[in-house]
């Protein structure tokens, strides 16, 4: 799942300040999406650069943040220089990518000393269970959990927290979910999303939990 393009995002933001996003002058962000968390990021960060894959997503980040720099690329093949950064962060997209081949690629750009960040939403969380109605990402999520235990990176750090995700009501949830997922929009696939959604589908505005991980690896 990548960064949401509604939503709160308060919750990611002190997380990540907490394990010291912030701790050198140059952050990466690997997996900006359409800049929902860039936007945090940005307010107080000295340099920021923000990669993504998706042409859309970055056009809808430009728009949507001034102080950052954007470049269209993969974590598994980052065009930086070596020890570029004093930080990296993978913002919800370990898993959308070979995790293994990006964690390499992490290790390589960033700096003597730096730190790893992985940001990934829990197997169980409410909001994943909604995505997994229209993609199973479990094994995903898995093998990127795996591929960190499985890397030279130490883990520093890690907790679980709860963010929230707020939408004015069940359609404009559905609206995003169909547009996230590049599907033209179904009425027999959102009435199963409505479902899913259970006694929560009448509320206005509707608010979706959602557990996430958060791992600081040091080379």
């Amino acid at each position: 799942m990548p960064s949401i393009g509604i939503g709160t995002g308060c919750s990611e933001a002190v997380k990540l300040e907490e394990f010291g996003v912030f701790g050198g002058p140059r952050l990466l962000e690997v997996g900006c999406g359409d800049g929902r968390i860039t936007t945090q990021l940005a307010e107080k960060a000295t340099f920021l650069v923000a990669v993504d894959p998706s042409a859309n997503d970055l056009m809808r980040a430009v728009r949507r943040v001034d102080k950052a720099l954007f470049c269209r690329a993969s974590g598994v093949q980052l065009p930086f220089p070596d020890y570029s950064f004093d930080t990296v962060l993978f913002t919800l997209s370990l898993h959308h990518q070979d995790s293994r081949l990006a964690l390499g690629e992490a290790g390589r750009v960033v700096a003597p000393g730096g730190r790893i960040l992985v940001m990934e939403p829990a197997v169980d969380g409410e909001a994943q269970q909604l995505f997994h109605f229209f993609e199973d990402e479990t094994i995903a999520l898995e093998s990127a959990m795996a591929a960190i235990a499985d890397s030279p990176l130490r883990v520093a750090q890690a907790t679980q927290f709860e963010a929230d995700w707020q939408f004015e009501s069940k359609y404009e949830f559905s609206h995003y979910m169909f547009a996230y997922h590049d599907l033209a929009w179904n009425a027999q696939t959102e009435a199963g999303l409505f479902r899913q959604l259970g006694g929560k589908a009448a509320d206005r505005p509707l608010v979706l939990k959602d557990k996430l991980k958060l791992l600081c690896l040091s080379v």
